[in-house]
Order: structure tokens, then C-alpha cells, then sequence
């Protein structure tokens, strides 16, 4: 089988993890590219064993030459904007959803976009239920659509961990892009209220992205430029995150998020916003979910203050976690979508 990943972005966040992971391992059996514009994930991919093809962007003249010269049985094809590129260049693909999009629920010109683009594919990977539940025209595509949850390797996060240390330096860990998806907005006001209860709290923004700049004004507008440390894009950022308390997800919606499991593997509880992606993978014995900001600085305050509730939430968050650890399921599952889509041709 010849595979041909296909993604707009260079970046190595969640989403690209998956594919490559995927990627990597079907590589040992079959012909596989990642073909993507350079960045990031060019040092991920250097000992992957999967060949990578950098392309300028995804576009339809990109694809048709793609599928000219690397000549793919089928096209793994990340998120929604790739799939209607594919569609509308005619090239038979996979369809590789990771996040539940907030447009899916309603008749409006996104969800029939990817009406269009889920017709056109072979198959519909997503990664919960939600997607197919929620999805407006989900009975036109029903037949083709299935659910393949993250893979998270636990004993690599915990490697990159390392030794976790007694005493935390943060409170609170903000793990994810800088992007309109994430609300980091959202985030800081949050920790504003926090702090103003609790002024000794301290906390760590991993990640970076296109709101960086107002990200920063906002820090200082509130005058929290002593409470909140910025890291950036940190390959490693396990060697921050063993060093928080609880992570806080302030995310608008998500599909599968891996910050989140990643996270809980090394016993960190998670207060999250209640949005598709986010209430499927935390409930109460490892977290909380939130409805406002006053929800989730309650919550945090509470967690920081009973260290009994805390301990018992950490052991829970553990035990979470244990759910997403199976590589092999996860590879085989994304191998036998791609096999059943060359068959249908």
C-alpha cells in the first residue's frame, strides 16, 4: 500500500502528532510520505523512517502532482480545509478529522462544505462520536465514518518527563497553541480572577501561535507579568509540565485532545471547559468541567486549597489516561480505513 499524508501546516502539534505517529508505524509495511509545508516538523520526522515531501501549500495543483509523481494508492488527508482542497482536486482520500468544528451542529456554508468534501471521500475518520452524533448531514455519510480515538504514548511522555519533582514550582499549566481554538484570552482572565483570591499562585503558558503579541498585552494589561511565565514552542514541554499542579483548557472545542491525556498520565487533574472533545475525556474523578470563567476559578481554587481532593483527582487522572495507551489498535484501525478505501475504488 502507498499512502500519501497530506497537512497544511509544518507545525508538530497534537493533530500532526497523530498522523506522523500513524505514519511511522505503517511505514514499517508500506510506502508512506508526509507531505507538508517545512517547519517544526522537520526534526520530528528526520529518524521516523517516513520520507518527508515539502510542499509550498495544499492546493489542487499540489495534489494532482503529488498524486502524478508519488503515484499513492490513497491520501491521508488532516482537518477540514485539506479535505476540500482533495475533494475538489479528485483524488481519491481519507478524510482524517481531529477536532469536533463548532459549525457541524447547524445548516450553514461550513457544515455543507463538509458535506461535500465526506461525500467525496472514501472514508471519514474522526476522533469521538460526537462528530458523527452532532454533524447536521451525518446520515449522508454515516456509512463511511469511523471513530479512532488518539493514541497516547504514556511511556514516552513519561520519559520526557522524567523524575516528577515533590514540590511543584507552578500552580497552573496552560499547554496549547496560542490560537482562537485554545481562548488563551479566556485563560488569563481566568488566572486573573485566581490570583486576585490568591495572589501567591503561579503559572506556565506552554505553546505559541498567531495571538502571541495580544497575548502578551493582555499579561500586562492585568498586570500579571510576575504570575504568568511564557515559554513558547518547547519540544519537550513535559520538563515544564511535571512542574504544574493541574493543567487548565479553556479550549472553545476540540476533538481528542492530547495535552489533556498527555497531561493526566503524570497526574496532573484537569479543569476544562464543558465543550464536544473535552466533556467526553474528563469527568469528576480526574477533573472538572466548566461552564464560565467563575466556574473555573472556583474550581481551581478549590483543587489548590483540599489537598485530599487534589491527591485523589491526581490518582484519577492517572487511571484516565490508561485509556488512550494502546499503539497497536490505534495504527491498525487507521491501516484498515486506508486498505478498505483503496478496495471500494
Amino acid at each position: 500500500m502507498r499512502i500519501a499524508c497530506i497537512l497544511r501546516t509544518g507545525f508538530f502539534y497534537g493533530a500532526e502528532n497523530m498522523t506522523l505517529l500513524a505514519a511511522k508505524h505503517m511505514a514499517k509495511r508500506h510506502d508512506v510520505w508526509y507531505c507538508s509545508p517545512e517547519g517544526d516538523i522537520n526534526e520530528y520526522l528526520k529518524d521516523s523512517g517516513v520520507t518527508h515531501v515539502p510542499i509550498e501549500k495544499v492546493s489542487i495543483k499540489t495534489l494532482k502532482h503529488l498524486r502524478k509523481t508519488l503515484k499513492p494508492d490513497i491520501f491521508l488527508v488532516l482537518d477540514n480545509k485539506a479535505s476540500m482542497t482533495a475533494a475538489l482536486a479528485g483524488i481519491p482520500f481519507v478524510s482524517y478529522q481531529q477536532n469536533n468544528w463548532p459549525f457541524i451542529n447547524s445548516f450553514n456554508f461550513y457544515s455543507i462544505g463538509m458535506l461535500f468534501y465526506c461525500q467525496r471521500a472514501k472514508k471519514v475518520i474522526g476522533v469521538s462520536d460526537y462528530l458523527i452524533r452532532a454533524f447536521k448531514f451525518s446520515k449522508y455519510i454515516r456509512d463511511k465514518y469511523i471513530t479512532i480515538p488518539n493514541y497516547v504514548d504514556l511511556s514516552n511522555v513519561k520519559e520526557l518527563a522524567g523524575e516528577i519533582p515533590p514540590a511543584k514550582t507552578y500552580d497552573i499549566c496552560y499547554l496549547g497553541r496560542l490560537s482562537d481554538q485554545k481562548r488563551p484570552w479566556m485563560f488569563i482572565d481566568v488566572i486573573k480572577k485566581v490570583v486576585d483570591l490568591r495572589p501567591e499562585t503561579t503559572v506556565v503558558m506552554i505553546g505559541d501561535g498567531h495571538l502571541k503579541d495580544d497575548v502578551v498585552t493582555q499579561i500586562e494589561k492585568l498586570g500579571l507579568q510576575n504570575v504568568i511565565k511564557l515559554t513558547g514552542f518547547l519540544t519537550n514541554p513535559f520538563e515544564y509540565v511535571k512542574q504544574a499542579r493541574l493543567l487548565v483548557m479553556t479550549s472553545a472545542y476540540e476533538g481528542h485532545c492530547l495535552a489533556v491525556t498527555e497531561t493526566m498520565s503524570i497526574g496532573l487533574p484537569v479543569i476544562a471547559a464543558r465543550v464536544p472533545g473535552l466533556e467526553d475525556d474528563i469527568d469528576d474523578t480526574c477533573g472538572t468541567l466548566c461552564d464560565t470563567e467563575d466556574d473555573f476559578s472556583t474550581a481551581i481554587l478549590e483543587l489548590l486549597a483540599n489537598d485530599d481532593l487534589y491527591a485523589k483527582k491526581s490518582q484519577g487522572a492517572i487511571e484516565k489516561s490508561q485509556e488512550f495507551g494502546d499503539i497497536d489498535r490505534f495504527v491498525t484501525s487507521i491501516e484498515k480505513v486506508c486498505i478498505e478505501a483503496i478496495e471500494m475504488d
